[in-house]
């Protein structure tokens, strides 16, 4: 390749240019003093005979393009530049508009190190209040990061060198992290490189470096986002207004969100899931929202596109897992391999969906690795045009610069990328001008001498061989290799070496019949050619020139048109919901049934029917009798020799939960909600239908007085977060009593949160509902008041916390009580008594038969385990017949798992109250059918086959209060979610994928290990009640962003 000559046509000092309103100074600001001589640097840059990609999709050839200090002047179709202007050959090369990231640090100083916290820190509950900052330390809403926006050179390098001239940049530290700034990468001073002083605000559900202890859930995060964004409507309406407490305070952070509809909101979700979230809250709020994204979209890609989101999205193609080691492929999961074949292609997956997207260096373990891994993305399906939108106009758009960065237009930016070919086949990047300053990153013609080329000097043909790795070797022969009878005689060249883009060497020629030894030196003309000269042994100089032979520049050219079409292997691996072992392809259909003779636990007042039908018609039992007629067109099910049930409800479970199950941080915390956080991808679903449940009441752990809102779900296997939730199921809460809500075996640490004794916690229960009464009156009274008081009045906060406790208070929300003591049973039932109000199912409750008869009376309910004891103080005095015992007195009671592995075998655990005290079968099984969804107030639909409920229906091959029943199929409103054939036949497909991959990464060999590490997904732990940590902290106590360090930044 030839290499880009530099002329200048003539400069004219005098009044042509500034006639023109053209200004001679490129690198100077408007309002710093000249220091010394006034510079007069011209600054008119004229790219000649370039291929230009002016946009994606847009392409011109042999056009020029004239910039003049830093802006682009003009574009045009003939090679002519304008009078004064310094030209660039640009022969051969492609000038594409400058690469914008959207989601940067980019010379923004990182947070200072905060004081340890963890369960070995004394615990912080509040923030410190100061210039009119937020009463959360995660919200830092009010800082704008333009004032303390410093270029960095060092940081710039790591952009620059991949083709970026622009970023979006912001401390990436917080919940609400501040508002960006869009700047030019260019080594100049701060106030020359912002190109959009205030541009989106940036947020995510990790709260950072805060030291505060709320949030340590991810469902905190999320509450904290609402009651967040839900304070900044109401300051807009408040601020300067007189409130029922007193003066609205002046609130910093608030104020700023204000304006989150106008300047929009770029927030990072570490997985698919979190942005589905982050969308169902964000979206309430009507916030118009761009999604960094994880690489894992194309696992939920109908959800991902329905959201209507711009996504910014990393390149990290995780290196493939590690299979070194004998029975090492046992520790690898299918999910895994799956995602490292797949993960080159969800740029791909996104623009088929039609899905808007941006690059980012973001999370990216290694900057090299972003075009390499792009050119794999385009080999997997992904387009050059959208690979290019990706890096200019997409992120142009969300950092608000789409005005004057992302194109290559008069009036636009001299910020430009030159490469030498196709940047998404084989292409470099050879520059990039930066605010029309040039970074070279390589030279404009670098050679590669190694290879045969044919000579031609002093009327002489030779050929001369280059090769060598290290050290070059060559050999000079008399004649062209491809002739007829090729000469054999050739001699060693001495001196052999590259430098400064030359080839030198000497050669002693006397065996070729010329004398003396010859002095050799070429230099690259073209892609194939070389011109220079030799130096005879009389001291005489000859013109030199060399072609690539015919042979070495086909395969050079064969090389670089495979390169350009390469195409990666077709994808084995399948997508499945969720994308793990035993996930769905697609969603069971709902059918209509006849299911006949089968021993029928109905669960209600018929008992048990022998050789008795069912009949479901749309997901609802229509019929349930004895011979009774098919209707045409129903699927009919032979269910001799089997017993069919109604789906097990667990009224106590913690599985399909994500990132959290306690937000233990505060002693009331009823603003979190386990709706936000459920998990579909959980393999206890799964597993759990094998084990005939269908329901779950989904429930916060015991770590407070006053916990979080439960989720009831159905166990609806393939279904996303919101297909899961059982919609007709009243809300319920968590309240719980015991060790664990005074913080009891926490450390030495946590002493300082109230309660610290039992009398405590029935206190704070009493405080927090005399404030949510206080808070009902507070809305009153703002309703009552006249047109002109409301004007002079700031209404009323939206408390999302007592707005809960409010719903309890008056039986709206249902609550569910961790309780195992019976003297503090006996004390809450007052406590509420006075209330008003009544608890409605306490839950564990192993010491009930003591208080049954007082539970019985208050009206509560009991859900309990069926023999567990003597796990802690708490438990000792449980005994097997406490079910027998309450349920004698007139308590509703049920029994519930509060584990994934219990929830699979609930027919056993009901089938020991059998054993131990003698309970009747029906009872027994109505204790995991009937009785949990009457404690869930929702008998109407579930619970038992009763013509017009749901069609939940469980198939055991023996009787189902055996330890030797197995389920065999598992079916909710008519769609079949387990089945025993089917799952033995699943094993045999995992296995047969997961081998057929594990294939694909050891025929790959050292390749497959060429990725990122932190390129897969962090794996969910199973939750138990009494889990209680900061899931924003690794078990260390140190903070664990989830992904790498922003690159270029301080670790």
């Amino acid at each position: 390749m030839k290499q880009l000559p530099i002329k200048r046509t003539a400069v004219l000092v005098g009044s042509g240019l500034l006639a023109a309103g053209l200004s001679w100074s490129s690198v100077a600001d408007q309002t710093t003093p000249v220091q010394g001589l006034y510079q007069h640097n011209p600054n008119l840059i004229a790219f000649t005979n370039a291929t230009l990609v002016t946009e994606p999709g847009e392409r011109l050839e042999n056009a020029t393009l004239v910039m003049e200090n830093g802006i682009i002047r003009s574009i045009e179709r003939n090679n002519r530049a304008p009078q004064g202007a310094r030209v660039i050959d640009a022969s051969g090369y492609t000038l594409y508009p400058g690469f914008i990231d959207p989601y940067s640090n980019y010379g923004v100083a990182e947070p200072g190190s905060a004081a340890p916290r963890g369960r070995s820190g004394t615990p912080i509950y509040s923030n410190e209040r100061q210039g009119g900052n937020a009463s959360n330390s995660a919200i830092h809403a009010e800082k704008n990061w333009v004032d303390t926006f410093q270029p960095n050179a060092d940081q710039a390098k790591n952009y620059v060198a991949q083709g970026f001239t622009t970023v979006q940049s912001a401390r990436l530290d917080g919940i609400f992290q501040g508002q960006a700034t869009t700047v030019s990468l260019a080594n100049t001073i701060a106030n020359d490189a912002i190109y959009l002083a205030n541009g989106q605000h940036f947020g995510s559900f990790d709260k950072g470096s805060s030291t505060q202890q709320y949030p340590a859930s991810l469902m905190g995060s999320i509450a904290l986002v609402r009651q967040t964004l839900s304070d900044s409507r109401w300051y807009a309406e408040a601020a300067g207004l007189q409130a029922s407490n007193g003066q609205v305070e002046f609130n910093a952070a608030l104020a700023a969100l204000a304006e989150l509809s106008n300047r929009g909101l770029v927030f990072h979700a570490d997985n698919e899931q979190n942005l589905l979230r982050a969308h169902q809250v964000l979206n309430s709020f009507e916030v118009p929202v761009t999604y960094v994204g994880s690489g894992f979209e194309y696992a939920r890609m109908d959800d991902i596109k329905a959201t209507n989101a711009r996504l910014i999205i990393p390149l990290n193609f995780p290196a493939a897992p590690q299979l070194s080691e004998q029975y090492s492929e046992l520790d690898v999961s299918l999910a895994d391999l799956r995602h490292w074949e797949r993960a080159p292609s969800n740029p791909a997956a996104l623009a088929e969906a039609d899905v808007a997207f941006a690059f980012t260096l973001h999370g990216m373990e290694k900057a090299a690795d972003f075009w390499p891994n792009l050119r794999k993305a385009v080999a997997h399906g992904l387009s050059s045009e959208r690979a290019l939108a990706a890096l200019t106009t997409v992120p142009a758009e969300i950092a608000g610069v789409a005005n004057q960065s992302g194109k290559l237009a008069p009036g636009f930016r001299g910020d430009l990328v030159v490469s030498r070919g196709d940047l998404f086949a084989d292409g470099e990047i050879v520059s990039v001008w930066l605010q029309g300053e040039e970074t070279k990153l390589q030279s404009m013609h670098p050679v590669d001498f190694k290879g045969e080329w044919q000579l031609q000097a002093m009327g002489t043909e030779f050929t001369l061989n280059v090769s060598g790795n290290g050290a070059l070797q060559g050999k000079l022969s008399i004649g062209f290799s491809d002739e007829a009878g090729d000469n054999d005689t050739s001699v060693k060249v001495a001196n052999l070496n590259q430098a400064d883009e030359q080839l030198r060497f000497t050669a002693n020629l006397n065996d070729l019949g010329m004398p003396g030894v010859f002095r050799f030196a070429l230099t690259q003309s073209s892609l194939n050619s070389l011109q220079g000269s030799v130096v005879d042994a009389n001291g005489q100089t000859h013109p030199l020139m060399a072609q690539a032979s015919s042979a070495a520049s086909a395969e050079n050219e064969e090389a670089s048109a495979a390169s350009a079409n390469a195409q990666a292997e077709p994808l084995i691996s399948r997508v499945t919901y969720p994308n793990v072992a035993f996930g769905q392809e697609r969603l069971p259909e709902q059918q209509n049934l006849h299911i006949r003779n089968a021993t029928v636990w109905t669960a209600d007042d018929q008992g048990v029917l022998e050789n008795a039908d069912i009949i479901v018609r749309n997901g609802i039992i229509r019929r349930v009798g004895q011979d009774l007629s098919t209707p045409r067109g129903y699927q009919v099910i032979d269910a001799t020799g089997l017993h069919v049930t109604p789906g097990i409800i667990d009224e106590h479970s913690h599985i399909a939960i994500s990132q959290g199950v306690n937000e233990g941080t505060e002693a009331i915390t009823s603003e979190v909600r386990i709706g936000d956080v459920v998990n579909p991808d959980d393999i206890h679903i799964y597993r759990s239908l094998a084990g005939g449940a269908t329901v779950a009441h989904l429930l916060h752990g015991s770590a407070n007085p006053i916990g979080g809102q439960g989720q009831t779900i159905k166990l609806r296997w393939g279904e996303n977060a919101e297909g899961l939730k059982f919609r007709e199921t009243p809300p319920t809460i968590k309240f719980a009593l015991g060790e664990n809500v005074k913080q009891s075996n926490w450390g030495g640490a946590n002493t300082i949160r109230y309660p610290q004794t039992r009398m405590g916690v029935a206190q704070i229960m009493q405080d927090a509902f005399q404030q949510a009464r206080e808070y009902e009156q507070a809305k009153r009274d703002y309703e009552n008041l006249s047109r002109a008081e409301r004007r002079r009045t700031a209404p009323p906060r939206t408390d999302y916390r007592l707005e809960a406790i409010l719903q309890v208070i008056n039986s709206e929300r249902y609550t569910h009580v961790h309780s195992y003591v019976a003297s503090e049973v006996l004390a809450l039932m007052d406590v509420v008594e006075q209330q008003g109000f009544k608890i409605h199912t306490f839950t564990h409750i192993l010491e009930g038969y003591k208080v049954a008869k007082e539970i019985a009376e208050h009206g509560a309910g009991a859900s309990s385990f069926a023999d567990w004891w003597a796990f802690k103080i708490e438990a000792f005095d449980a005994i097997p017949q406490n079910m027998c015992l309450m349920m004698e007195q007139g308590v509703l009671t049920s029994i519930n798992s509060d584990s994934n592995d219990l929830q699979r075998r609930l027919n056993t655990e009901a089938a020991k109250s059998v054993r131990y005290c003698g309970m009747s079968e029906a009872d027994a099984l109505k204790m995991i059918t009937l009785y949990p969804a009457m404690q869930l107030e929702i008998d109407e639909y579930v619970g038992s086959i009763t013509e017009g409920k749901h069609a939940d229906l469980v198939f055991w091959n023996a009787h189902p209060l055996s330890a030797y029943a197995q389920v065999q199929q598992t079916w909710i409103e008519g769609r079949k979610y387990f089945d025993r054939e089917a799952d033995l036949q699943a094993r045999e497909a995992v296995n047969a994928e997961r081998q057929a991959l594990i294939q694909k990464v050891l025929g790959a060999g050292e390749e497959a290990y060429r990725g990122a590490s932190n390129g897969y997904r962090q794996q969910q732990p199973t939750w138990h009640c009494e889990d209680n940590h900061d899931v924003w902290l690794d078990w260390f106590g140190d903070h664990h962003h989830g992904h790498s360090h922003e690159l270029g930044g301080t670790e």
